[in-house]
């Protein structure tokens, strides 16, 4: 058999048909294992309706066990994960095929499109997923949530002669809707804490754990977030002078750090060379640094940071490895013609604010700005 879907659930009855749906429209031959973590409704009985392969895992707050316990189980010389929220997206089928047909390739980096609603399918952002993976590759799941292979698989391929690779395969994903959002984050929060007391110190988990707390806003958790937040920067700068990120989520530490007014533990210049040497290509990070220097009023280095950003958009050459808002490149514009008005460039930002007519969330702000622009060319000539 070549080929093993491997989903982890719990009470997943009402997305489980989609999921699995899309796999078999794609065309897969294989088997579908669910690994159940103590459903109470019918997720269970309608995976083996479906035509999958059951098993049942006692959940211990622990998501690498969950997906170790449910690999156990696999049979297939590939393994594809699919969260219940995802799916297979159409027409990827065929480059799961061509992808478990290469011998010289251990693993693969898929594109996941996160939405954001579930009634706009152009709102959505795409970053990388480690999805597909050899069964026989010798690594385990580490990490209570969040979790990822280790050995991590790039390192054993490069001592095998073989490749990590990106494919063109696309999962389509539906878990930052507002509707899923408040349950993920306290489950994170608590999985975050858990991992830590474990393995303490653990510069992604201080980041996710932040996050987490300071998203769900309340007294205790905004208290606690700042705390956990000094420890991540604390981290990360004893790597401060090393020439690589010491985490990829020191990216999202450095974006929290520059919006967090009045924090004394990073000098804002500093935050800024450390996003340019260690993420020069994330989208996040530019949009951070263009708002910073706006805030600082510097007005040409606001303009440089945003036409970097929309270049990066415009020729998808950003970075893919975390998740952001679409919306950013159209904000990004808008703020782009902002920019120039400061600076008297009001032929440009009228050509800008005039394309943005078309915005439903930019045309009231753009119809502003164009009479501001009108009024001064009346009084001082075009």
């Amino acid at each position: 058999m070549k080929l093993s879907v491997c989903m982890i659930v719990r009470n997943e009855a009402a997305r489980l048909e989609g999921a699995i749906g899309s796999v078999r429209a794609g065309g897969l031959d294989g088997e579908v294992v669910v690994c159940d973590t103590g459903s109470t409704d019918d997720t269970r009985g309608l995976a083996a309706r479906l035509g999958a392969r059951v098993t049942e895992f006692a959940w211990c707050d622990d998501f690498a066990a969950a997906r170790n316990a449910c690999q156990r189980e696999a049979r297939g010389e590939w393994v594809l994960w699919l969260d219940a929220d995802e799916r297979l997206k159409l027409g990827s089928g065929e480059a799961v095929r061509r992808a478990i047909a290469d011998r010289h390739t251990v693993a693969y980096q898929v594109i996941r499109e996160d939405f954001f609603s579930h009634d706009r399918t152009d709102w959505f952002s795409e970053m990388y997923q480690l999805r597909l993976v050899r069964r026989d590759l010798p690594v385990r799941f580490v990490g209570r949530i969040h979790e990822h292979l280790d050995p991590a698989p790039v390192e054993l391929a490069a001592k095998m002669g073989k490749a990590v690779r990106v494919s063109g395969v696309r999962l389509q994903h539906w878990g930052y809707t507002n509707d899923r959002l408040p349950e993920k984050l306290h489950r994170a929060a608590v999985l975050c804490e858990l991992e830590l007391r474990d393995r303490p110190g653990q510069l992604y988990y201080l980041v996710e754990l932040a996050r987490s707390l300071l998203s769900i806003n309340s007294p205790e958790t905004r208290a606690r977030g700042i705390e956990v937040l000094g420890q991540a920067a604390a981290a990360m700068l004893e790597k401060r002078r090393d020439a690589k990120a010491p985490s990829p989520m020191a990216a999202s530490l450095i974006e929290q750090l520059l919006a967090l007014p009045g924090q004394g533990w990073v000098g804002i210049d500093e935050l800024l060379q450390l996003a340019e040497r260690w993420f020069p290509r994330s989208a996040p990070l530019v949009w951070a640094a263009a708002r910073t220097h706006s805030l600082r009023g510097d007005w040409a280095l606001a303009e440089r940071a945003l036409r970097k950003l929309l270049h990066l958009l415009e020729t998808s050459s950003h970075d893919r490895y975390m998740s952001f808002d679409p919306r950013v490149g159209e904000d990004a514009l808008f703020n782009l013609g902002v920019c120039l008005v400061r600076q008297a460039s009001l032929g440009e930002a009228t050509e800008i604010f005039t394309k943005l007519l078309g915005s439903t969330r930019r045309a009231e702000d753009a119809r502003k700005n164009l009479a501001a622009i009108a009024e001064i060319e009346g009084r001082f000539g075009g």
